[in-house]
């Protein structure tokens, strides 16, 4: 993290973990992996094309591609909706 300076500078002090809790929390709400709902919004995002899954293992692939039956209900959007509205670039420290 050191060995380039100021690269890792928009990371630290930044809003990402408080954006990546925020969603694990709707996702546990839902009662879905973290994984699952996200790979489910984008498999069901008109203007994403294609994802990519990096799993690791049968059981990780077996989880990514189930994902794609998963139907996200308009509550739960409207969450997502919501944390990436007060998250929008939440590299960025405020």
């Amino acid at each position: 993290m050191n060995l380039f300076p100021g690269f890792m500078t928009r990371y630290r002090d930044s809003q990402n973990e408080s954006a990546v809790d925020a969603y694990i929390q709707i996702a546990k709400e839902a009662g879905l992996s973290p994984a699952t709902m996200a790979l489910s919004w984008c498999y069901h995002r008109e203007h994403v094309c294609s994802t990519i899954i990096g799993a690791t293992s049968l059981s990780q692939l077996d989880e990514n591609v189930k994902a794609y039956d998963v139907k996200l209900d308009d509550a739960v959007l409207e969450k997502i909706h919501k944390v990436y509205q007060r998250y929008t670039d939440p590299t960025k420290a405020y």
